[in-house]
């Protein structure tokens, strides 16, 4: 900047020297000289305009440039003057940054299109809402290109924009019905939230096919399931065809079988015996869970059925010096097979009295209660819970952390509960064990 000022001023001085010089000529009567010298002082003046146009114009080119985001001019040539230079420097840096900007999108962009939840981001101009953003799961799952009108969303799916209006774009969490075209109806798990960025407003939108979740949490419990069967199969099986084959070899090679042939085929037949008797209640626990009978519902007393479900395991109670609350005054009827979900409550009973039987503190509550019209059971025990790794295995079948479990009370209990239209759900709540049923309440 002070090589600018200084050659400005230079130029400033010349045209000055140049112009008294003129009005000298002038007045001494040197008419064609003065003249000349007059055209001299125009062309120093332009000559002035032009070094302060090329000087201010790179400037302009260089700040319009980042004014409108526009990068992609190559400025690494060192500049002569220091405003000029630190300028380029200034717009290297900010190019620098956009184009790791760029790259941030893109792996965004990248990631909210791989993900396999339907996303639409709403953006507030004035008072309407625009689409900002549509991932490919979305698009891909509705059957409709990605659109930036919020007329086209209403045109497409009408369901889905009535009901965010009906929201009034508020947060929110629930399920949904949208029918795509002509087709049926479908269920979704709707997910909704408000964001403000830079005085912007957001309008974030998750949809989740509910029968796309149910599809993968269905064929990962198949999985898993298939994955225990074979082990059980396989534990049984291996030692039963080694020993019959090892029976089978003693009967043909021994014409006259001793003590100590006899000792082995006895050891090995009774070998067997157990593990043909585990493989056969291994399929008769199957049965059991396969084979369920249909409930046969009566308009029952809950408080009663948990009542009984105590009185029964009182013993076992007294046994392991576990106290027992409960909390039954809500008064209301549900429809239940009373013999089902009594053995409901006596198998999550079970389980809590072996989960504290070897605690300092000893404690099981049972309450009942009301909640958004809902009948809720909470069965509380006072154990260390169960580990973060096997929590999502716990209702599958046979799966058991206990050597002489059998495991299948939790996923029997659970297709119990859920023939009676309920739910049952594992929770850790304050320290505590938390087995919660939920159902409908008949008035």
């Amino acid at each position: 900047m002070q090589s600018f000022h200084f050659k400005a001023f230079l130029r400033i001085i010349v045209i000055l020297a140049f112009g008294l010089l003129g009005m000298y000529l002038f007045k001494v009567g040197l008419t064609y000289s003065f003249l000349l010298v007059c055209i001299l002082i125009i062309a120093l003046f332009s000559e002035l305009y032009f070094f302060q146009k090329r000087y201010y114009s790179a400037i302009d080119r260089i700040v319009l440039a980042m004014i409108y985001d526009d990068y992609s001019l190559k400025t690494t040539k060192v500049q002569a003057n220091e405003t000029l230079n630190n300028l380029q420097r200034l717009y290297q840096k900010l190019q620098t940054q956009q184009q790791q900007n760029e790259i941030r999108e893109l792996v965004y962009l990248n990631i909210l299109n791989n993900i396999e939840s339907g996303i639409l981001i709403l953006e507030k101009k004035g008072e309407q809402w625009e689409i900002f953003f549509i991932n490919d799961y979305f698009s891909t799952l509705f059957d409709i290109p990605k659109i930036k009108s919020w007329t086209n969303l209403e045109r497409l799916l009408p369901s889905l924009a009535n009901h965010l209006q009906l929201l009034d774009f508020k947060e929110s969490k629930e399920s949904i019905d949208i029918k795509i075209e002509d087709e049926e109806k479908q269920t979704f798990m709707l997910q909704t939230s408000n964001t403000t960025s830079q005085n912007q407003e957001y309008f974030i939108v998750l949809l989740d096919s509910i029968q796309k979740v149910l599809e993968k949490k269905e064929k990962d419990t198949w999985e898993n399931l298939m994955k225990i069967i074979s082990h059980e199969i396989m534990n049984s099986l291996t030692p039963i065809h080694s020993l019959a084959h090892n029976t089978q070899q003693i009967l043909e090679e021994e014409e006259h079988l001793s003590e100590e042939d006899i000792d082995d085929i006895k050891l090995s037949i009774n070998t067997i015996v157990n593990r043909t008797d585990h493989l056969q209640q291994f399929i008769n626990n199957y049965r059991k869970l396969t084979m369920l009978a249909s409930p046969k519902k009566q308009v029952v007393d809950p408080n009663h059925i948990i009542k009984l479900s105590v009185e029964t395991l009182m013993p076992l109670f007294k046994n392991n010096q576990i106290a027992v609350h409960t909390n039954l005054s809500l008064q209301t009827t549900v429809e239940w097979d009373a013999k089902q979900m009594e053995q409901v409550f006596i198998n999550l009973l079970t389980n809590a009295i072996h989960a504290t039987a070897k605690q300092k503190i000893k404690e099981i509550n049972i309450n009942l209660y009301e909640k958004n019209n809902r009948l809720c059971i909470d069965i509380e025990d006072s154990g260390a819970g169960i580990l973060a790794e096997i929590k999502e295995k716990i209702f599958i079948p046979f799966y058991t952390t206990r050597e002489e479990g059998a495991g299948i009370g939790l996923p029997l209990s659970k297709n119990i509960v859920e023939m009676h239209n309920g739910y049952l759900t594992y929770n850790r709540r304050e320290d505590k064990t938390v087995f919660s049923l939920n159902f409908s309440i008949y008035n």
